[in-house]
């Protein structure tokens, strides 16, 4: 596992490292007390035949860049949102897709977008969602850590 999590793709010359088995999510709570969610325009495969559309928003870590920095940048460039990263909430390796994941408690530093999505290729729709309807969009297994910040029972 630890030489996938290293392991990394270059798209182009000039294009960022990045590690294929490592990912940061933001658990984004706006002051109405609800969750940021992304709706993936490519839904994935887990290995359990779970499917993969609703999730918070994230992505691949850059080599050299702090797991907070990768949970702005990605948060930011899929829905427009800047964010404050408070604490990790966990780690662990995702039943379903096995990749290493970091789960971020993050605010929101303006309650408006201050920016344009810039990943209409990944995220079809951003839609805020009180946490006791999460579990009609997740579809895969929610982190036990995440489901206490959330309020959410086994």
């Amino acid at each position: 596992m630890a030489g996938d999590v290293l392991q990394s793709s270059v798209m182009s010359e000039d294009a960022p490292k990045e590690s294929q088995k490592f990912i940061n999510l933001g658990v984004v709570f706006n002051n109405r007390g609800e969750v940021l969610m992304i709706r993936r325009v490519k839904e994935e495969d887990g290995r359990d035949g779970t499917k993969l559309t609703w999730a918070f928003p994230g992505g691949k870590q850059r080599l050299n860049e702090s797991r907070a920095d990768c949970v702005k940048r990605e948060v930011l460039a899929e829905t427009g949102y800047e964010i404050k990263q408070e604490r990790e909430i966990s780690m662990r390796v995702h039943p379903n897709f096995l990749v290493l994941v970091v789960y971020h408690l993050c605010s929101l530093v303006s309650p408006k977008p201050v920016a344009e999505p810039q990943e209409p290729h990944e995220v079809g729709e951003i839609k805020w969602i009180k946490p006791g309807e999460l579990e009609k969009l997740i579809t895969t297994d929610l982190d036990p850590g995440v489901r206490k910040i959330l309020g959410i029972s086994n």
